[in-house]
């Protein structure tokens, strides 16, 4: 019995279809006609087309050449010939193309005389390519050196009132950051700040509510004096 299921399930493996498709493309390279001209010789015109089920906007290739010599490359739509008159071929456009759609059309010239004349196209890939990530360091500190909102290398004290958004903050002890995020002097701060909590996130020192700093803070200057010079003030 076991056998019997087994070879059931088997088949019904087998049987199932696949439905999952890999995205393909196919090349179509082909001539037209010789068309000869006054001097002995002929030019002729090849076409490389395309038909795709998947996005592409880039092509490359190779041409065979045997007793012709490639005149002129033209491009269709938006494709961009990126080596010249090169036999190796490399196309790029600015879209992405499927469906059937036309690269290039190739004009050939060769002696009339001769009897075995090719051009033949080699594949050798057609893709999406991605695009490159721009190489920009927004708000960013590489190897000392900072980089502000925009990418663009500026100060420390820039980067900090860029990228940080500090408030009422005491940074290393030497920037000084209003309610608004602004780089000020240490005495605007007090002022803007005086509502707000000031902190300094170097050194973890929360600074509390300042009340009347200027006033706080020439007292506090005039007992450390007095104390060290063993005078006693009356205020």
């Amino acid at each position: 019995m076991k056998k019997v299921l087994s070879i059931l399930i088997l088949l019904t493996i087998l049987l199932i279809p696949n439905v999952a498709k890999a995205d393909s493309y196919r090349f179509n390279f082909y001539c037209d006609s010789k068309e000869p001209l006054n001097d002995g010789t002929f030019y002729m015109t090849c076409h490389l087309l395309i038909n795709s089920d998947m996005e592409i906007n880039h092509v490359k290739g190779s041409l065979l050449l045997k007793n012709v010599k490639l005149e002129s490359i033209k491009t269709s739509s938006d494709w961009k010939s990126l080596n010249g008159l090169s036999s190796n071929l490399e196309f790029k456009s600015t879209s992405t193309h499927n469906g059937s759609f036309s690269v290039a059309d190739f004009v050939f010239t060769g002696d009339l005389s001769d009897n075995k004349c090719e051009a033949s196209f080699i594949a050798e890939l057609a893709e999406k390519e991605k695009e490159p990530t721009p190489d920009t360091k927004v708000c960013a500190i590489v190897d000392d050196t900072y980089y502000g909102k925009n990418g663009n290398v500026v100060s420390e004290e820039k980067y900090y009132e860029e990228c940080e958004k500090y408030i009422c903050t005491v940074v290393n002890n030497k920037y000084y950051f209003n309610s608004k995020g602004q780089s000020v002097s240490y005495d605007e701060m007090l002022k803007d700040c005086s509502t707000h909590e000031v902190t300094n996130p170097g050194t973890g020192v929360d600074y509390g509510y300042i009340i009347l700093p200027t006033g706080i803070i020439s007292l506090i200057g005039i007992v450390i004096y007095s104390k060290k010079n063993q005078k006693i003030y009356k205020i």
